[in-house]
């Protein structure tokens, strides 16, 4: 397997996870190596390592091997089975490993697979934080290493995780809510956050199944239908997560999608009252929102799209918050780490101290007309060549450009945000004000045009 066309294996090393198609890319040969570089990329010391993995059919056997190089190696293995993603970061912050790695291909379809790769305090090891490291020790000539006498630890994390949660959000919350498990990792955890909470939970395909028979693993407004009509009919709010669990998406009570940049600034108003506030945002998100923050007293800074990126600006700015307009949330209290079913109950906290629903809280805060995030085929090869055909049409037609994270570029009637996708062949767009539909509408059109040519 490892012999095969290396550039095509280079690419599923992305820029804050690895990911890829299972047998085809990523397999127990791969696995067994990914492993003996982790060991490399710490110096090959003994290691307290955090395993776990999510609910693909792929998943348990790359787990298997995992633990059976590591503790071949002779680290510490701390075991946590099959977990949603946060309930994993969380385990490797508060219990002091030295990193961890998670068998999850987080929202894509059933037939990928891949890593999520973590140091101490469950910051990711990504783009300009070491996975160039172990990209670079995975393709060299290392050899297996034996550092000591390996050890394996069974771990069920569950009761602990929510012993956390409640140590920071006080139950009960006597309250109703539909979560839409998607037959993802969170199908066991969710239930009994609702005990906990005294919520009455309405569950949608609350079953584990790695194929995502009932909807695909990635929770959108076109893929949400049965949350949506279920919580139209009972005014309450929704709940949906992804494949792994680490994206929250949350639908008003009259059944329409709350965007991540709003869900993230009625999280921030949870914080109102806190002297030092810091937030992390990233471009994607409204200039409305940002505005919000600021008037809340929040000094906001503004971060590259990904996981690793934002865990990073977190910790260097003492963060209180962090989000994604795609659905993640980060806090302090979770280390700076990624913790969507932290802000799920963060949420339905906030709604009850408000006294405030969803609808209402996105009616206050009057945002301008905007575009969803628009993902075009692009392949990988071509997106740096199209991405900087982009830049040179864009400066000679706009009023501004930023490119903390790709492309965002301003025009008198509104911007467009044009980005790379970090985990799949895409180039993704976003569009803000009242020429949005114009805005994404040319930049669709110019995509397509220097793909092609």
């Amino acid at each position: 397997m490892l012999e095969r066309n290396k550039k095509d294996l280079e690419n599923v090393f992305k820029a804050y996870d690895i990911r890829g198609l299972y047998k085809l890319q990523i397999d127990d040969t791969f696995a067994k190596k990914l492993a003996i570089s982790f060991t490399y990329y710490f110096g090959l010391k003994k290691l307290k390592i955090a395993t776990a993995y999510d609910v693909r059919e792929s998943s348990k056997a790359l787990y298997d091997v995992i633990n059976e190089e590591f503790l071949r190696e002779g680290h510490e293995v701390h075991a946590l089975g099959l977990v949603p993603t946060p309930m994993f970061y969380n385990y490797i912050a508060r219990y002091g490993m030295n990193g961890g790695i998670m068998v999850t291909a987080s929202h894509n379809p059933p037939d990928w697979t891949g890593f999520k790769l973590c140091k101490e305090n469950a910051e990711i090891i990504g783009e300009g934080s070491g996975i160039e490291i172990i990209k670079n020790k995975f393709f060299e000539d290392t050899k297996p290493v034996k550092v000591g006498d390996g050890k394996l630890l069974n771990i069920n994390a569950e009761k602990d995780y929510i012993n956390f949660l409640k140590t920071h959000i006080s139950p009960p919350l006597n309250s109703s809510v539909c979560v839409d498990i998607g037959n993802g990792s969170t199908f066991s955890i969710i239930p009994k956050i609702c005990t906990a909470y005294n919520l009455e939970c309405e569950l949608l395909f609350p079953n584990p199944d790695g194929n995502f028979p009932n909807r695909p693993s990635e929770p959108t407004d076109e893929t949400l239908t049965k949350l949506k009509e279920t919580v139209k009919k009972k005014s309450y709010p929704g709940a949906a997560f992804d494949g792994d669990g680490d994206r929250l998406v949350m639908v008003d009570e009259d059944g329409n999608v709350v965007r991540g940049d709003v869900l993230f600034a009625l999280i921030a108003k949870s914080y109102e009252n806190y002297e030092k506030k810091n937030a992390i945002i990233e471009v994607n998100f409204s200039e409305a929102v940002e505005s919000f923050l600021k008037s809340l007293g929040y000094k906001v800074f503004i971060s590259r799209v990904g996981h690793s990126f934002i865990t990073k600006e977190m910790i260097k700015n003492d963060a209180l918050i962090g989000g994604e307009i795609s659905g993640h949330y980060y806090f302090k209290e979770t280390y700076g780490a990624d913790d969507s079913i932290f802000a799920f109950v963060k949420v339905l906290e906030t709604i009850k101290k408000l006294k405030i629903t969803l609808k209402d809280f996105i009616k206050e805060l009057n945002l301008p007309p905007s575009s969803d995030v628009v993902a075009i085929p692009v392949d990988d090869t071509l997106k740096d060549i199209v991405m900087e055909r982009l830049k040179t049409y864009y400066q000679s037609v706009s009023k501004k450009i930023i490119e903390i994270d790709g492309l965002k570029v301003y025009f008198d009637d509104g911007w467009v945000l044009v980005r790379k996708s970090n985990t799949m062949p895409q180039i993704k767009v976003k569009a803000e004000g009242y020429g949005y539909r114009r805005l994404l509408e040319q930049a669709i059109k110019l995509i397509d045009e220097f793909s092609k040519s």
